[in-house]
């Protein structure tokens, strides 16, 4: 299916919002998707210990994960113009967390919450996210290829 030049120029616009404070969008969405799977911590020892909860955002091991998480996810955006390319950039990356226990339904699981955060919190529009989710979709079997 692909990624219309339109839809590839709406994401690549959001992430610009988001590459403006990094940081933040990447702690705000993984607190998101700690509060709704709790039991995922477990898959990041660095900072496992400190439980799910507000006290999360200031930990220095969580930060870390999180900007390198969506540093990643930039250089996916950079690459939508080459959905192959991209696809065995996560594919690679897949690669890396398979033999820690992580399986594709925490891959899914964050990506499925990316667009909503999107349009809350970084002024994604309608289709904008509509792009977001294309683009996920046209992804995803490249990351399910692993499992």
């Amino acid at each position: 299916m692909g990624l219309t030049t339109a839809q590839r120029a709406a994401i690549q616009n959001n992430w610009a919002t988001v590459n403006a404070n990094m940081q933040e969008f990447g702690d705000a969405l993984f607190m998101r998707y700690l509060l709704a799977n709790p039991g995922d911590i477990q898959f990041f020892p660095k900072f496992a210990s400190a439980g799910v909860g507000a006290q999360l955002r200031s930990n220095e091991a969580f930060q870390e994960q999180t900007l390198t998480v969506f540093q990643f996810l930039g250089q996916i955006v950079g690459k939508l113009n080459d959905l192959d390319a991209a696809g065995k950039m996560l594919q690679e990356r897949v690669k890396t967390h398979k033999p820690r226990g992580i399986t594709m339904a925490q891959f899914e699981r964050l990506l499925d919450l990316l667009p909503r955060f999107l349009q809350e919190n970084a002024g994604a529009n309608g289709p904008c996210a509509d792009a977001w989710r294309v683009a996920i979709a046209n992804l995803m079997p490249y990351m399910r290829s692993e499992f």
